[in-house]
């Protein structure tokens, strides 16, 4: 009888063991959980002790012309550890606007901003109290002071627009010649106004972003004053042109614009644009984030202008390997 309360007992001590057990693995993956936890938060502190904080500022932040920009940007913020903030903006009506945004920013935690002047008045556009870092892209400004820039050969893009309009046999041509305010556009404009003088050809209007909007309100306008041929400096003009195009019957232009949205893309595709001068923006938002962030970790005064290529790109090119890498560019 004995032996069978004994035998009895053996379930409960197994079960106390059992529990003992389970009790004792619960405890040390507690710990290693905490271990880890720990750990993780070590590593993640040195990440975030490596990381810099760069904002960029460009006018209409959300268009989908920043895209390829947008992508350089932020695989170049991968690669260089840095916290990336693209400002969300309108469209800016006047350089104050601009100012306002940049400011904010240099005051605030950015250890240094990327920003896309919307005039070349430097004083307008940047505080001259900060000694932050600040990387201008697209277009450059008057000043005597030295900024770090990553931006087209304006005056280039603006010859090779004129040589193939010269070569499309244009007679009479009209310009839409963007933003006016900025240093870039201006250089445009005047590079295209003297090939075209040189080779002859009539230039009939001129007509800046502003004066484009106004003129588009008097749907006689361009009937009136008719050309066989508009250069268009910017990207988001030469998307008005080719709305122009599609909603008058009398209008028939060839058009040959800078931009690489997909509107445009689609168009040139459909021959409504003859060719397009696109930038590698995608380019020149990566070497943006690369010169902001060794201008800030180096505290170095240097300066670098680091020179964006363009491509003229038609139907004829549209589908080459080098024209889809520029236009469709692969993040890793």
């Amino acid at each position: 009888m004995e032996r069978i309360i004994l035998q009895c007992q053996h379930p409960e001590r197994r079960v106390r063991n059992e529990k003992n057990r389970i009790s004792g693995l619960l405890f040390l993956l507690v710990i290693l959980a905490v271990i880890g936890y720990s750990a993780h938060e070590m590593v993640n502190q040195g990440k975030d002790e490596d990381y810099i904080s760069v904002s960029v500022v460009v006018n209409d932040s959300s268009n989908v012309r920043w895209d390829a920009f947008r992508s350089g940007l932020e695989q170049g913020a991968e690669d260089n550890h840095v916290h990336l903030n693209l400002v969300s903006t309108g469209t800016f009506q006047n350089a104050q606007e601009e100012h306002t945004i940049v400011k904010r920013e240099l005051d605030g935690e950015a250890d240094g901003v990327i920003v896309e002047p919307y005039s070349s008045e430097a004083d307008v556009i940047l505080p001259t109290e900060s000694a932050k870092p600040v990387v201008l892209v697209g277009t450059g400004i008057e000043t005597d002071r030295l900024f770090t820039s990553v931006m087209t050969d304006h005056g280039k893009l603006g010859k090779s627009l004129a040589d193939a309009v010269i070569q499309g046999k244009a007679v009479k041509v009209g310009i839409l010649s963007g933003n006016q305010s900025q240093l870039g556009m201006r250089q445009r404009l005047k590079s295209v106004k003297d090939k075209l003088e040189e080779a002859g050809i009539e230039i009939s209007w001129i007509l800046s972003e502003k004066e484009l909007d106004k003129k588009m309100r008097n749907v006689e306008y361009f009937a009136e004053h008719p050309v066989d041929t508009v250069i268009s400096l910017d990207n988001d003009d030469t998307e008005k042109a080719v709305d122009i195009i599609l909603n008058d019957d009398r209008i028939s232009w060839k058009l040959y614009g800078e931009g690489r949205s997909e509107k445009l893309i689609y168009y040139l595709d459909k021959g409504t644009i003859q060719e397009l001068a696109v930038p590698n923006e995608y380019y020149m938002g990566y070497q943006s984030i690369v010169l902001a962030a060794q201008n800030i970790r180096y505290y170095t005064d240097k300066t670098e202008q680091a020179e964006v290529e363009f491509y003229m790109v038609s139907k004829d090119n549209l589908y080459d390997e080098e024209t889809n890498r520029i236009l469709f560019p692969a993040v890793r």
